[in-house]
Order: C-alpha cells, then structure tokens, then sequence
C-alpha cells in the first residue's frame, strides 16, 4: 500500500478507470474496468473491487467520479448515463474494501485536477468541459466547483442546440448537446457514414469491426478522411454553439476540454472557437481562452483521487 495516496475511480458509459493517485496529484498505476451490456449493481461493484485489489490499494480512500447528480448523504449518484449505479450505495460499499469514500460528480472531478493548472482555476473562473460517452461541464470559481443543483453545475451538457430534435441522448433529451456531440453520437454517425459509403476508412472498421467507435472515427479523421473530417466539422459546429451559450452564462476566463474526444488536439479546439466566437458577444470572446485539457483523459481519476484525500 502507498501511504498518503488514494483511489480514484471516474466512471464513464462503457468503462470505468480505476487510478491509485498520491497525495500531490500524480497518477501512480491505473487499470481499466470494461462495463459488460446489463451488467447489475453487484457484478459491477464485484468488477471495482477487483480492479482495486489489482492495484493492490486495498485500505486507502477512495474517490468516485460520478457520470451524474450527487446525492451526498446518502453516498450514491442519480441520474446517469450508467443506470444500473443510479440510487445505490456506491460509497459505502467501496468503503468496505478501502479506507473512506468520498462521490462526486465526475465533472467536477476532471475540473479540480485540471485546475491546478491554469492561473485561470485558481484565481478566475474556467470552466471545464469533458467529452466522453456523454457530456460533462463544470465550472471552477477560484478553485473551488461552481455547483446549482444536484452537486454539479446542473445538466449544462444538456443545453438544446438542434432544433430538429433528430436524436435522443442515452438519459432521454432530444435535440441537446450530448445527442450529437459525444462519443456515442459520433459512433452513431460514424456507423451510418459507412454504411452509404461515405467514409472509406470507417467502412473498413466497420467491415472489420461490425461497427464503428468514436475513437476510430477520430484516427480516421487525424489521417485525413474527407467523411470523419465532415463528421468532426459538425462536431466542432454543436460545441461552438454551446460555447457561445455557456460564455453568457458563466463568463468564464478559460474553458478547457478534456475527455477521450481530446485526441483531436488544438485544431479541433481552435475550430469549436472560430464558430464559438461568430456567435458570441465580442468582450466575451475577447477575455475567454480555449485549450486543451494538460491531465487529458487522466483527470477524473486524479480529481476523484485528490477528493479523498481532501478533508
């Protein structure tokens, strides 16, 4: 067992990594819990012990980023896009193979970590954004999380930007942000781009594959395919919007993005600004910075970790 450090679980839609972070923030080993289809509150919490066990962490404190609402306490999530969690003692039972267990909205999470390392997270207003299987958003005043409801910064990854409402998010909202910038929208639309033979690349994958993941839709994309190119281009049109919504909520001095999406880098950073900034008021475009995520995919395990070890 490592003194002075903790766990740091950052559950997502389909997996969730499980990370043994020392007390200043740096992840020291992780392993990765793939979530089976149905799978049920016990054999997931069976699989989360294992993983802890795996690190041999067994004893320490654990942190969890939770995919949704924050119930304190009671020690249990509510309203994800992991359902079978949703309303259990998920705390408690962790505690039971760890020392104290701390939840928290896993937004939030990837935020804390992250904001140790901009000027903008310690003293100014940044406001973090997590593109994974879902959507999540949360804002950081002066180091500390911004929260309004439900542990977190309400349902920001929800804001309505399609009016056709062609497609429904996992949690059941049509027309929001999640429903056509995420992960699954990306697998979604990148599995129906080869099937009409749109994509050379992704008809490869999916001939191979039977279907096609966000994270080859974004290779496919990073080597030049005209279709993946398209996709990530509309992506980049959704996001600039909800900047442009999020800038006149929050007024925030940095918006980071983090996430699994983050593998896009700064060009598709430096796209979501440019369509940001032709729907934003001028002064708020002026004072507000877009970048890239420094922990990357790594922050809501570091930020559930660091919660635990925060008294």
């Amino acid at each position: 067992m490592t003194k002075g450090a903790a766990i740091g679980l950052d559950i997502g839609g389909g997996s969730t990594k499980v990370g043994l972070i020392s007390h200043d923030g740096q992840l020291l080993a992780s392993h990765r819990v793939v979530l089976a289809e149905g799978a049920e509150f016990p054999a997931i919490l069976a699989d989360y012990r294992a993983a802890i066990a795996a690190l041999r962490a067994e004893g320490l404190p654990v942190g969890i980023a939770y995919p949704g609402h924050i119930d304190r306490a009671r020690g249990l999530g509510l309203n994800s896009n992991v359902p079978a969690l949703d309303g259990h003692p998920l705390a408690a039972a962790l505690a039971g193979v760890s020392g104290p267990a701390a939840i928290l909205n896993d937004a939030d999470a990837a935020a804390v970590a992250e904001a140790r390392h901009h000027p903008e997270g310690l003293e100014g207003r940044m406001l973090m954004v997590t593109l994974g299987t879902g959507v999540g958003v949360s804002m950081i005043v002066a180091g500390r999380p911004l929260e309004t409801a439900g542990g977190t910064l309400g349902d920001s990854g929800h804001v309505n930007v399609d009016p056709s409402a062609r497609y429904r998010c996992r949690q059941g909202c049509t027309g929001c942000l999640e429903s056509v910038a995420s992960a699954e929208a990306l697998e979604r639309d990148g599995t129906l781009m080869a099937s009409i033979g749109e994509s050379p690349a992704l008809a490869s994958e999916a001939d191979a594959a039977g279907t096609v993941s966000a994270s080859a839709v974004c290779r496919a994309a990073l080597s030049g395919d005209p279709g993946a190119q398209r996709m990530i281009g509309q992506m980049a049109d959704w996001l600039g919007m909800a900047v442009a919504s999020w800038r006149a909520s929050f007024h925030p001095d940095l918006i980071v993005f983090g996430g699994g999406l983050s593998v896009l880098g700064q060009p598709f950073i430096d796209q979501i600004r440019d369509r940001a900034d032709a729907r934003s008021l001028p002064f708020l475009s002026a004072h507000c910075r877009l970048t890239l995520a420094r922990l990357g995919n790594d922050a809501g395990m570091i930020g559930a970790g660091l919660a635990a070890l925060t008294p």
